[in-house]
């Protein structure tokens, strides 16, 4: 009986100690990154490796500042680290010692652009969508729609998509004053649900059923794997499982 005890005991103290010694990667991402690459890789990566991945959703400009903090161990942006360094600087966040950062591409996310699903237009050009995002047009009707005012919904949380749709549609010209702001992906989603009128852009968290994506010139923004100075080895098997191994046939555009 004695023996069965300590046996007991034994298989208690390894257990014990196993769940200890698990590894575990704490990533810092936004909604782009998280939709297109660590939420499809997810299960399989930590099925595969014993490594469980931590995530800390905001958008690339937290992520990256709860880098620099020391709050995570990785930051995944939906955008190039030089880019995502602009964005910090803007907000001004002071960043000392940008040499020691590493940054590898992993991925990349279409910025999607929709309406309501009830809308009768299904294609826009890059012309009509920059003059729609500037304000030039301000009515369905001037794309082949209804006689009623567009809806601009844009996210205040999401600087990298933001920033990527600006250079790639509008030239880096100003989006129109007359925006309704929200934050989140499945709010922009919600607004555009619910409002014929409203068009928004974004990741693929705003897809749905109640919305329809518009055929338009395609928009792609990288994601970008960000370390403090060397990826530990646990971080080198998240990158080469995402670039070479069975993730690579996970992750979306």
């Amino acid at each position: 009986m004695l023996k069965k005890i300590v046996s007991l005991l034994a298989c208690i103290c390894i257990f014990t100690i196993s769940s200890v010694q698990a590894e575990e990667i704490i990533i810092s991402t936004g909604s782009g990154p998280l939709d297109s690459v660590l939420k499809p890789v997810k299960d399989a990566f930590e099925k595969d490796t014993g490594i469980k991945l931590t995530i800390l959703f905001g958008s690339a400009s937290l992520a990256f500042k709860q880098l620099y903090k020391d709050l995570s161990e990785t930051a995944v942006v939906g955008t190039s680290f030089d880019n995502v360094l602009d964005i910090v600087n803007k907000e001004g966040f002071e960043v000392r010692g940008v040499e020691s950062f590493q940054h590898v591409v992993i991925g990349k996310g279409m910025v999607r652009t929709i309406v309501n699903k009830d809308n009768p237009v299904s294609k826009l050009s890059k012309e009509q969508l920059k003059d729609i995002f500037t304000g030039k047009i301000t009515n369905w009707k001037e794309v082949g729609g209804n006689d009623s005012p567009i809806i601009l919904v844009m996210s205040t949380l999401n600087p990298a998509t933001k920033g990527t749709f600006k250079k790639a549609i509008l030239g880096n010209e100003p989006f129109a004053k007359e925006v309704l702001e929200l934050g989140h992906m499945d709010e922009l989603r919600g607004a555009v649900e619910v409002n014929p009128e409203a068009i928004t852009f974004g990741t693929s968290a705003i897809l749905s059923d109640g919305v329809k994506q518009l055929e338009t010139p395609e928009v792609f923004r990288s994601v970008t794997l960000i370390t403090k100075g060397a990826p530990p080895a646990k971080i080198k098997k998240l990158v080469d499982y995402i670039l070479t191994g069975p993730g690579k046939s996970l992750v979306r555009n």
